[in-house]
C-alpha cells in the first residue's frame, strides 16, 4: 500500500502478466465475492470509494467490482446519507472489505489509498470538499487526501437545477484548481448529470490515474487508426474489405487505460467504438477522406502512430456522381492503385511508428516481408498475422509481434487481440525508455 504521495513509475510487461484473479475453494467453485481480472490497469493501486448521498449510490456495488476487474484493491468510506440509497452489505459484498463511515481510534479517516474516486459526488459533498467542512468520516478523508495530494476522481450526479447554481460551479472549480483533483463529465439525460456506464468510468478512472502516475511532467499523444476503409463507387455503393476494427479497439482500451491521450481515426467497424471522455474519435469511413486527413495533419503533435487501418488498396478509377442503374446485365469497374497512408511524409516524422501486415501463405514468407516492411518504412513495430486466421471463428486470431529497438529484431509469438493489443503498447514504452537514455 503506498501511504505517501503518488510517484512516476514506469510500465513493464510485469503490470500486464496474465494472472488468474479468481479464488477458489477445494472443490474449484468460485468464491461469490470474487470477480474475474479482465486487466492489471490498475493493479497495485488501492482505490478508495467516497460515497455521497444520492440515488447514483445503487451503482457503487457495480463500479467497485469493475474496477476490481482491472486489477484494483477497493474499500469503500461512505456518509450515512448514502446508506439510505445502498445497503451496507452489498458495499461489504462489492468491495471485499469492511466499510468505514464513522472512524474509530484507528484512524480511518487518515487517507492510506493510492486515489479516491468520489461518486454519487453530491452538490453536498462537493461543497463540503471545497471549503474544508469536515462533518463526517467521509469529508474528513477527503481533507487527508488533498493535504496528501493524492489522486482525487469527483465523478458528479445531481438534478441539473443543482450543477447550474453558481456557488456549486464555483465550489467545482475551486476543487478542479487543486493539484491532484479531477472531475469526470457526467452522463447528462432526463434533467439529471447521471454516472457514465460502469465499465466506461472503470476505464476513465485508470486513465485519470495512470497518466498522473506515469506520465504526469510528460503527457504522451497517440494517433490510431483502425477499421476497414471503404472505395466509393457511386452514391450508394462502395468496395471494402473485411477487417472489423477489433484490434484497433483493444489497442485503444490498453493505451487509453494506461493514461495515453489518444486521436482515434475510424474506418468503418463491426463493433461500437466506447466513447472515452479524453479521446478524441474522428470517424472517417472512406480511403480517400482518410487519406486527405492524415496528410494534413500536425506531426508534432505526436508521440507515435498504430497505423491499424485496412486500407484499400485499389480505388475505382472514377466514381459516379449517380447511382448506377441496377438494369444493367454487366458492370466493368477500373480499379488503380491507391496511395498508401503509411507513406505520407509527415507521418513519417512521428517518431514512433507501429503498423500490421496481413499476408497469405507461409509464416516465414511473411515475416520476411514484415522484415522488409519495417526496414523500408523506418516502423518500430509490426504485427504480421496470416489470412488463413484472421476471420477464422473456429481458432484463435493469431500472429507474431516483431519489435524493432536500433536495429535489433525481437519476435514474440501472439494469440488473441488482447495480446497483439498489449505488444503495441509495451513496445511503445519500451522505446520511450530507450529513447531517454
Amino acid at each position: 500500500m503506498n501511504q505517501g504521495k503518488l510517484t512516476k513509475k514506469t510500465a513493464t510487461a510485469k503490470n500486464f502478466e496474465n494472472k488468474n484473479s479468481i479464488k477458489k475453494t477445494s472443490k474449484d467453485i468460485m468464491e461469490d465475492t470474487s470477480v474475474t481480472l479482465n486487466s492489471q490497469f490498475l493493479s497495485n493501486t488501492k482505490i478508495t470509494i467516497v460515497g455521497g448521498g444520492g440515488i447514483a449510490a445503487i451503482e457503487l456495488p457495480k463500479l467497485a467490482r469493475e474496477l476490481r476487474r482491472q486489477g484494483a484493491e477497493i474499500q469503500f468510506c461512505v456518509t450515512e446519507n448514502c446508506l439510505k440509497f445502498i445497503g451496507l452489505e452489498s458495499l461489504r459484498w462489492a468491495s471485499r472489505s469492511e466499510v468505514i463511515i464513522n472512524p474509530t481510534g484507528l484512524a480511518e479517516h487518515i487517507c492510506t489509498s493510492d486515489a479516491i474516486v468520489v461518486t454519487p459526488a453530491t452538490a453536498d459533498i462537493i461543497s463540503k470538499a471545497s471549503n474544508g467542512i469536515c462533518s463526517d468520516g467521509a469529508t474528513t478523508l477527503l481533507q487527508s487526501a488533498l493535504g496528501q495530494k493524492k489522486t482525487i476522481i469527483f465523478c458528479p450526479t445531481m438534478h441539473e437545477s443543482l450543477s447550474n447554481s453558481p456557488i456549486v460551479d464555483e465550489n467545482k472549480e475551486k476543487l478542479k484548481n487543486i493539484e491532484g483533483v479531477y472531475f469526470t463529465t457526467p452522463r447528462q439525460e432526463e434533467g439529471k448529470d447521471k454516472l457514465p456506464s460502469p465499465d466506461i468510468l472503470s476505464i476513465n478512472i485508470a486513465h485519470i490515474i495512470n497518466k498522473r502516475k506515469l506520465f504526469l511532467d510528460n503527457p504522451k499523444k497517440v494517433l490510431i487508426t483502425l477499421g476497414g476503409t471503404r472505395a466509393l463507387l457511386d452514391p450508394v455503393r462502395c468496395i471494402t474489405n473485411l477487417s472489423t476494427g477489433s484490434l484497433g479497439i483493444e489497442v485503444a482500451k490498453i493505451f487509453y487505460s494506461m493514461g495515453i491521450n489518444l486521436t482515434l481515426l475510424a474506418a468503418n467497424t463491426s463493433r461500437e467504438i466506447p466513447k472515452y471522455e479524453n479521446a478524441q474519435l474522428i470517424n472517417l469511413p472512406n480511403y480517400t477522406d482518410m487519406y486527405d486527413y492524415l496528410k494534413e495533419i500536425n506531426e508534432n503533435k505526436y508521440n507515435g502512430i498504430i497505423h491499424l487501418v485496412a486500407g484499400s488498396d485499389f480505388i475505382p478509377k472514377s466514381l459516379s456522381h449517380s447511382k448506377i442503374s441496377s438494369k444493367n446485365e454487366n458492370l466493368r469497374v477500373d480499379l488503380v492503385k491507391a496511395e498508401k497512408i503509411i507513406d505520407l511524409e509527415n507521418l513519417a516524422k512521428i517518431s514512433f511508428k507501429a503498423a500490421a501486415k496481413l499476408t497469405s501463405g507461409e509464416k516465414e514468407e511473411g515475416l520476411k516481408i514484415s522484415n522488409e516492411m519495417i526496414r523500408k518504412k523506418h516502423l518500430n513495430a509490426l504485427l504480421w498475422s496470416s489470412s488463413n486466421t484472421a476471420w477464422n471463428k473456429k481458432t484463435e486470431h493469431s500472429g507474431v509481434f516483431v519489435q524493432n529497438l536500433d536495429g535489433i529484431s525481437k519476435e514474440i509469438n501472439v494469440n488473441g487481440k488482447k495480446e497483439m493489443a498489449l505488444q503495441f503498447y509495451l513496445s511503445f514504452i519500451e522505446y520511450l525508455k530507450h529513447k531517454k537514455k
